[in-house]
C-alpha cells in the first residue's frame, strides 16, 4: 500500500429520485440549513457547478471550523460531481455521485482521495474523524431529501 495516499467512500441510499436530491445538494446556499457539518458555503456570483468555479467552504470537523477552498474538477450536474484542494501539501479530492437505485431511490456516493508527495496520509490521516464528517453529511442530505419530496 502506498503511504502517500489514502481512499475514503461512503454511501446512502435516499428514498427520492435523483432530481430531487441533486435539487437538493446543488444549492449550495441552502447547505448551512440542513448540513450539520457545514459552517459556511459561499461561492462566486453565477456559480453553477461547472469545471473551474470555486467554493469556500467551512466544515466542522472534531468540533474545528475548518477552512476548504475547493475547484470543481468534474461536473455532470445531476450525476456526478468533484471538487480539489490542497492544503499543507495534501491534494484532496471529493467525488460526489448520485445513481438510481431503483425507481424513486438514488445512491449517493462519496468518494474521497488524498495524496501528498512529501507526507504519508495513510498512516496519520485522522480517518474516523473524515467518515464521521462524510456519514452525518450524508445522513442530513438523506433527511432533508426525503424531507422536501413530502413536502
Amino acid at each position: 500500500m502506498n503511504p502517500f495516499r489514502l481512499e475514503l467512500e461512503s454511501s446512502v441510499q435516499v428514498d427520492a429520485a435523483r432530481e430531487s436530491v441533486w435539487s437538493v445538494f446543488a444549492d449550495i446556499s441552502r447547505w448551512t440549513d440542513w448540513c450539520s457539518v457545514c459552517r459556511k458555503a459561499d461561492v462566486e456570483p453565477g456559480f453553477n457547478w461547472s469545471h473551474g468555479q470555486r467554493i469556500a467552504l467551512r466544515f466542522r470537523m472534531a468540533g474545528v471550523s475548518v477552512p476548504f477552498n475547493v475547484t470543481i474538477t468534474e461536473s455532470e450536474p445531476g450525476q456526478r460531481v468533484a471538487w480539489a484542494s490542497t492544503k499543507f501539501s495534501v491534494t484532496a479530492v471529493r467525488t460526489f455521485t448520485f445513481t438510481e437505485a431503483a425507481p424513486g431511490q438514488t445512491l449517493v456516493t462519496d468518494h474521497k482521495l488524498f495524496t501528498s508527495p512529501v507526507l504519508p496520509v495513510r498512516l496519520f490521516y485522522p480517518r474516523p474523524i473524515i467518515r464521521s464528517m462524510t456519514e452525518s453529511m450524508l445522513a442530513d442530505l438523506k433527511a432533508e431529501a426525503e424531507r422536501a419530496v413530502q413536502t
